[in-house]
């Protein structure tokens, strides 16, 4: 008889979130909180928040809190599922659903745990937060309070608020409640002054802004490195379980954190230009065995050794010439290393450059946290649907680097075809973001069941302009 984690399982991959959902649910109820079943059901939440039912509840709360998961995945299907149950009627006066937030256990948790990523949600709880502030309520809902304080710190500083919120603060700036406006900022270490104007910059906005934000992350299942290339490159040469590892531009570490526990033999050096972002990394991926290193990735020859494995999300088209960095990264490979790359599309970031056209004004300013919380305010009145998906649009360092980043340079298919052919490494497998899509591409394309045409994946991305609206994601291998 087939598992209800199998079933799951198949449910996903045949584009049946519904069904997939019920069945982890029941794989998870049976499994007593096991590590897959727990991965599934946030991994399903995550992709389809909406999905979040009342019944689960209790098992949902549990889950936010879970040290295992990164509160993030479920954090939208939380909210979700409050606006469901009519957590923030329209009409109703804020301090009454303040009350009613003050003992609500997943709510409190919601914002105790991690960033509210709902744009509904965050329009209601601004708004009792001003009532709170301005009656001075916020006294008589100390639950509240605190878990709006916790808020604060995990989204930044980032809503909006107005000219008689900001009065209220300067007139109080000692009261426990001002830190739900406006977080502590740790004190950022000096910036190290890079020779290059851009990477400079690009050091400079993450010593301010590190990002990206995250609590905790969910834990994957062990694997092997060998077990992970094998999947994407069946006949080819395989690394070793205990491989050197380089992260290229780990930011605050949730990569390499995540690294580090899937293959628990790899060992894991992460760089990075930011020192602040560095110090977060270091405090959230204590006892994980990564070595970090300030070092501008076009220096990766300064480390001294090569690499079996390079990974690199987000990063190349932030640089002055990403084909170079590109190209110091694949130096840094033994020969038949591989690397996994995660690099922007220019044609997914379409709504990005809709979005920066609203807020065209405030681009060339000097950035600050009250121009991120101006660009915030302006796109949620003038253009919401073109920001509101995005989690980055709900932190102050994620809204930076999508909206406001000093440099940015998206790839298309072809450009990454002739990087990879100017290097001399070999594409082993383009990543689509879920099962279904994948069963769907295998159903469509059985002459590519390995995802290495060039031809196909830019076809595909024409169909569905934004099917890589996270990032292009791939794997290669340098020749030898």
């Amino acid at each position: 008889m087939t598992s209800p984690l199998a079933q799951a399982r198949a449910h996903d991959k045949a584009g049946r979130p519904s069904e997939a959902l019920e069945e982890a649910w029941r794989a998870l109820d049976a499994a007593n909180g096991g590590a897959p079943e727990k991965w599934l059901v946030a991994s399903l939440l995550r992709r389809h928040p909406e999905l979040a039912a009342p019944a689960r509840r209790k098992q949902l709360f549990r889950l936010v809190g879970d040290p295992a998961l990164e509160p993030t995945y479920l954090a939208r299907a939380g909210w979700s599922l409050l606006m469901q149950e009519g957590a923030f009627p329209p009409d109703e006066d804020p301090v009454v659903t303040a009350g009613r937030l003050e003992a609500d256990a997943l709510a409190l948790r919601l914002l105790e745990e991690s960033f509210v990523s709902s744009l509904p949600a965050e329009l209601s709880l601004t708004a009792v937060r001003r009532r709170l502030l301005l009656s001075g309520a916020w006294s008589d809902h100390p639950r509240l309070a605190a878990a709006l304080v916790a808020q604060a710190a995990h989204n930044g500083g980032a809503w909006f608020f107005d000219a008689e919120e900001r009065r209220q603060l300067a007139a109080a700036p000692d009261s426990a409640f001002a830190a739900a406006y406006l977080p502590p900022r740790p004190i950022s270490p000096a910036p190290a002054g890079f020779s290059d104007p851009v990477t400079d910059r690009v050091a400079e906005q993450y010593r301010v802004w590190p990002y990206p934000v995250w609590t905790r992350i969910t834990v994957p299942e062990p694997s092997t490195l060998t077990e992970e290339i094998r999947a994407v490159d069946p006949g080819g040469a395989q690394v070793p379980a205990a491989a050197d590892l380089l992260v290229a531009g780990c930011g605050t570490g949730l990569d390499a954190a995540m690294t580090a526990c899937r293959f628990p033999d790899a060992r894991i050096m992460a760089i990075d230009v930011s020192a602040t972002s560095l110090a977060y990394a270091a405090g959230r991926c204590a006892g994980l065995g990564i070595e970090f290193r300030q070092l501008d990735l076009h220096r990766v020859a300064e480390l001294g050794k090569r690499f079996d494995i390079v990974y690199s999300s987000g990063v190349l088209h932030h640089l002055p010439d990403p084909e170079a960095g590109l190209a110091a990264l694949a130096d840094a490979l033994r020969p038949g290393g591989v690397m996994r790359i995660l690099v922007y599309s220019r044609i997914a970031r379409l709504r990005v450059r809709a979005a920066r056209e609203e807020i065209a004004d405030l681009l060339d300013r000097p950035v600050s946290d009250d121009l991120l919380r101006e660009a915030r305010r302006r796109l949620i009145e003038t253009a919401p649907q073109l920001v509101a998906g995005t989690s980055d649009f709900y932190t102050l360092g994620g809204v930076h680097d999508l909206l406001l980043h000093r440099h940015e340079d998206p790839f298309d298919v072809p450009r990454i075809r002739r990087a990879l052919d100017r290097l001399g490494l070999d594409l082993l497998a383009f990543l689509l973001p879920t099962p279904a899509h994948r069963a769907r591409y295998r159903q469509r394309h059985p002459d590519d069941p390995l995802f290495r045409s060039f031809d196909h994946w830019g076809a595909l991305e024409k169909e569905e302009p934004f099917l890589f609206s996270r990032m292009y994601d791939f794997w290669c291998r340098k020749s030898g």
